[in-house]
């Protein structure tokens, strides 16, 4: 929660007032075997078309939130498909880990975002994501789902645990940088300060 707190008092002093619509409607981590079955909602006070545009710029997503090392677009793969790079640093307690993943990207414009890790090419065995941009009274019911099975270990005490609290406050900070670039009228590449760094 620090790491929010603070990106926030940052963009307020550099910027100006931030957004502070943002409501978290739902958030959950279920965990079957070895997979982590992730949920989030959240309503967030900026137009659909806006915030599709901030989840498809993939060249700087990791400015969304604590803890994205470097995300960015690679080459297309030989079927001309698209393929991003993210490498984020975590740590609860004193359990860190640096991981990365390289996954296929499919857009329905407007609309929806899925991914698909690749595990050759990732520290996961499975990762897929599917993101749902949905209108609401002028707003956007921003919807997640993921399916997650690490391709390294994570203390059973704290495992779910984790991956739930990580989600809640991603959720939290990534509405609410969304809110302010909307409500400020610039774009992500133009945040202050790098997320990992915060």
């Amino acid at each position: 929660m620090r790491c929010v707190s603070l990106l926030l008092a940052i963009l307020g002093m550099v910027y100006g007032p931030v957004a502070g619509a943002l409501e978290i409607n739902h958030v959950a981590v279920h965990k079957r075997g070895d997979v982590f079955r992730l949920e989030a909602e959240t309503l967030v006070d900026a137009p659909p078309d806006f915030v599709y545009d901030v989840l498809t710029d993939f060249d700087h997503f990791h400015n969304l939130a604590a803890g994205m090392v470097a995300t960015r677009y690679l080459e297309p793969d030989d079927q001309g498909g698209r393929l991003g790079y993210t490498e984020v640093a975590s740590c609860v307690f004193v359990f860190c880990k640096r991981f990365e993943k390289v996954e296929r990207i499919w857009a329905t414009p407007k609309k929806s975002l899925v991914t698909v890790a690749l595990p050759e090419r990732s520290d996961f065995r499975v990762y897929a994501t599917r993101w749902r941009v949905i209108e609401a009274d002028g707003k956007t019911r921003l919807a997640f789902e993921a399916s997650m099975q690490p391709d390294f270990w994570i203390p059973p005490l704290i495992g779910t645990w984790a991956v739930e609290r990580k989600l809640r406050l991603t959720a939290l900070e990534m509405g609410q940088v969304v809110e302010y670039l909307y409500a400020n009228g610039i774009p992500m590449s133009a945040l202050p300060l790098s997320a990992e760094n915060r």
